[in-house]
């Protein structure tokens, strides 16, 4: 059990990381700017509540599901709705994750590619995963975070002879409002792979607080590496600042470039993430339905590749939803619904029931 604890532990770090490092970063150089360290350190320990919260629900009725959970505390109908809301959220979150990884790559790398082609090469691993349980993904996961986490140390060591401290002056430019802002969107972020965890990994609880403090570690001396080599309007300037400051490094002894490795890393933690949304929703549906088949999930694949391809018009549209919309989709239903359950639990154990 402790080693299975550990693999799962890899994977809930892997999460974090694919992220934060993603979409959780854009609303830093968007509203927080060279202070994004100071929201990384707040956000941290915000991240600690939640945690409590989240377990101290699991933890009330171990024997039960987070599915199951929901309908016991909230009733049976308002249960079964709360956890169709966190399935279309998390197929609402695939998509904006995979639009957002296909649009670098088409910017970055493949530009003349049809970006329909992009996708189909994107999601064809999740086909893999719909027909293997949760082991596979913690076999793969274990993996994947060594890599992307030597090649991170790696990178932030190779630009330390690059930072320029003055790129870091606090608080310039930068309003009261707006760093508010960057702390509840970057929260809410990171509330989602605490609950992911706790939802497809049913039987074991990990030690989230320590593993959530080591990748928000590493996560904060990226954001100080991004900010130090580039400084905050070149990072404004640029989508992808992570990939812009990765050319920064240059070549490695055999002709790789660090960047593109990096880059690999961060699609794998991709994949992590998307594949553990749908595990979420497939271990939901099996809940719910009698000889569940795998063509559901693979119908699920299919709805969050057309999504992705057709969300948004364009990419300012996408824009726009990431900063003004999504951080309280996110927040309203992982943080609000999961805090009315806590409360429920804390204040009137005895009374819930299945009615």
């Amino acid at each position: 059990m402790e080693n299975k604890n550990i693999d799962i532990g890899h994977s809930y770090k892997i999460i974090i990381f694919s992220i934060a490092y993603g979409l959780g970063f854009y609303y830093l150089k968007v509203f927080s700017k060279q202070n994004s360290w100071l929201i990384v350190i707040i956000s941290t320990i915000l991240g600690f509540l939640f945690i409590k919260m989240i377990t101290t629900i699991k933890n009330s009725h171990k024997e039960k599901s987070i599915y199951e959970i929901n309908k016991f505390v909230l009733g049976k109908v308002i249960g079964t709705g709360i956890n169709i809301i966190f399935s279309l959220t998390f197929i609402l979150l695939s998509a904006i994750i995979l639009w957002y990884l296909l649009i670098f790559l088409k910017t970055n790398f493949l530009a003349k590619t049809p970006i329909i082609l992009i996708g189909v090469i994107s999601i064809l691993p999740l086909f893999y995963i719909a027909n293997k349980n949760s082991k596979v993904l913690i076999k793969s996961n274990v993996i994947f975070s060594f890599i992307i986490f030597a090649l991170t140390i790696i990178t932030i060591i190779f630009l330390l002879p690059q930072n320029e401290i003055n790129n870091l002056k606090p608080f310039e430019e930068v309003s009261i409002d707006n760093m508010l802002y960057a702390l509840f969107s970057f929260t809410s972020i990171t509330y989602l792979p605490t609950y992911l965890i706790v939802s497809i990994y049913n039987k074991s609880l990990i030690n989230f607080k320590k593993h959530f403090v080591k990748v928000l570690l590493l996560l904060l001396s990226i954001t100080l590496s991004t900010f130090l080599v580039l400084g905050n309007s070149i990072v404004e300037m640029v989508d992808f600042p992570q990939f812009f400051v990765l050319r920064k490094i240059g070549l490695l002894a055999n002709g790789t470039r660090i960047d593109s490795l990096i880059i690999i890393g961060w699609i794998l933690s991709i994949y992590t993430i998307n594949a553990s949304s749908i595990l979420f929703i497939r271990n939901y549906l099996k809940s719910e339905i009698n000889n569940y088949k795998n063509i559901y999930t693979y119908l699920i694949i299919i709805l969050i590749f057309i999504l992705s391809l057709n969300i948004f018009k364009n990419v300012t549209i996408g824009k726009l939803f990431i900063l003004k919309v999504l951080p309280f989709i996110l927040f309203s239903v992982l943080f609000l619904i999961n805090f009315i359950v806590f409360l429920l639990i804390k204040k009137k154990p005895k009374m819930v029931s299945h009615e």
